[in-house]
């Protein structure tokens, strides 16, 4: 008797094949976007066949919109219901939300079960650290953790051994079926798909990193220590190297999501477009050039930027200008001070893995004037220009340079003006315009979904705000949206409703007579 096959990833020709089989079963998807995991395709099969049953594919064909995609092994499915079946449609957003719940109980490679919280997507102990989701991806991660010998890189993924690798070159023997069926279907698209692991930079001078513990080492005071200490933490990050984070596979999808969250920041999503077009024909590096966002205050500048390194999965930090009265948040503090210290630019890329984070410059405008010796923005001049960046010293640490030519900056500003011109010179200037009320009926919204996402009862609310609830939103400045938002939903939950109804949106209000309210923070 024959054993059963075992679940194993999909190559990217079997994956191609399956998605165009699904779309020739249900023609109304040929204008659609679905990009799912490998993994997850049995359970969008299911759902599709089920969507049918509510709605007439003609009528979703012409009328609605679909998208389906995967975002850090996570289901993704985005749908914009067609008008004059709103009951119906109300029952496909509740079909949705089932699937992507069963979506977190299946390895997203191979769709083998998990056993997990429910919550957060969840591999299979086969695949679990293992990057990539096709066959092809998974075998030269395997063979680049064994051939490589690094035994950080073998803790941090898991216990690979020889034979795991054996088992997935293996995968490349067996025959591909002449036909794949959407039920053995997985997932991953475009360009970034077929990506060799994460490419790496040389980071700093490993002999640098051991003179300068050698420096202290006589001392064998607190110095000593903190380099030590510092030291470590650098090698536990990658050492003299670091690797960069690559653009998700559903780089534009996610791109049109930015695009529906921050309607009133085309010229960003189009600018990210363009430079992410560029990187996906090379390695796949997320990457664009310093950008100065320039608007009105309570816009939205800081959160964009927030959420973009969320979607992307990198680090992020925010250094507040207006606040900072020299400049050691960026350069650190020179090492003739006792109690000097490396500044957060420093400690954010030598002490984590990635050397591309996404680095906000809050209020540049509103810089503090004080003496040339302690301008807040004098790092910038060498930070912001890639070539000067590549050796990037920080005061406190003389011994040896770092690579910061690779950080993602965004600036925000309320006027262009007060902003020195050589330092506007270095960045590319994005004027960036109040949302109009109907924009912010679809900030709102995104407010909405994110609010769900990232919460654990989010699943006990319906997916979409009531028109009604919408136009009490859009009266308000964005900066206000969250928090209104956040007390609506409470107030629901005092009533076990999963609606938020107009009566739910209470306004906020001064708290002392200065005038003192509620800010969201963040939402710049």
């Amino acid at each position: 008797m024959r054993k059963p096959k075992q679940a194993r990833p999909l190559r990217l020709r079997e994956y191609e094949a399956a998605i165009a089989a699904l779309k020739a079963q249900h023609p109304w998807l040929a204008r659609q976007i679905v990009e799912p995991a490998p993994g997850h395709l049995a359970v969008v099969a299911h759902l599709f066949a089920q969507v049918e049953y509510l709605l007439p594919p003609a009528v979703v064909a012409r009328k609605g919109s679909l998208s389906v995609s995967c975002n850090r092994d996570r289901l993704a499915i985005h749908y914009q219901p067609p008008r004059h079946h709103s009951e119906r449609a109300a029952a496909v957003l509740d079909l949705i939300a089932q699937t992507k719940h069963l979506s977190q109980q299946q390895c997203p490679v191979c769709g083998v079960q998990v056993v997990g919280d429910g919550i957060r997507p969840q591999r299979c102990p086969q695949h679990d650290g293992i990057q990539g989701l096709f066959a092809e991806e998974v075998r030269r991660s395997r063979q680049l953790i064994v051939e490589q010998g690094v035994q950080q890189v073998v803790h941090d993924l898991g216990k690979v051994t020889t034979e795991d690798v054996r088992a997935a070159m293996a995968v490349e023997d067996e025959p591909v079926p002449s036909e794949a069926k959407p039920e053995q279907v997985q997932e991953q698209p475009t360009e970034t798909a077929k990506s060799m692991p994460l490419p790496s930079i040389v980071f700093l001078d490993e002999a640098g990193l051991e003179a300068f513990v050698d420096r202290h080492r006589p001392k064998g005071d607190d110095k000593f220590k903190r380099a030590q200490a510092m030291a470590e933490r650098i090698k536990r990050a990658g050492h003299g190297s670091r690797q960069l984070g690559l653009l998700p596979p559903d780089w534009k999808a996610l791109l049109d999501e930015f695009a529906l969250a921050f309607p009133n920041f085309h010229e960003l999503a189009e600018l990210l477009r363009d430079h992410f077009a560029l990187s996906s024909l090379g390695d796949g590096r997320v990457s664009w050039p310093a950008v100065l966002l320039v608007g009105p205050a309570g816009i939205g500048k800081t959160e964009a930027a927030r959420w973009l390194a969320d979607q992307l999965v990198l680090p992020f930090r925010v250094f507040d200008i207006a606040s900072t009265q020299s400049s050691s948040p960026l350069a650190g503090s020179e090492s003739f001070w006792s109690n000097s210290e490396p500044g957060q630019l420093f400690e954010l890329l030598a002490y984590q893995p990635l050397a591309n984070p996404v680095v906000v410059l809050d209020e540049l405008d509103k810089a503090s004037n004080g003496r040339p010796q302690y301008d807040p923005l004098a790092a910038l001049y060498t930070l912001l220009e890639p070539r000067s960046a590549r050796d990037f010293s920080d005061l406190s640490i003389r011994d040896f340079a770092i690579d910061a030519s690779h950080v993602n900056w965004m600036a925000t500003a309320n006027e262009l003006e007060a902003i020195p011109g050589p330092l506007r010179s270095r960045l590319t200037v994005l004027h960036i315009q109040p949302p109009r009320p109907e924009q912010i009926r679809s900030i709102a919204q995104s407010i909405y979904n994110r609010l769900r996402d990232e919460s654990s009862w989010g699943t006990a609310f319906a997916e979409r705000l009531d028109d009604d609830v919408l136009s009490r939103l859009q009266a308000l400045p964005p900066r206000s949206v969250r928090l209104v938002l956040q007390r609506a939903l409470g107030s629901a939950a005092r009533d076990d409703r999963g609606i938020v109804q107009v009566q739910d949106i209470r306004p906020l209000v001064e708290i002392s007579r200065r005038g003192v309210g509620f800010v969201s923070e963040g939402w710049n």
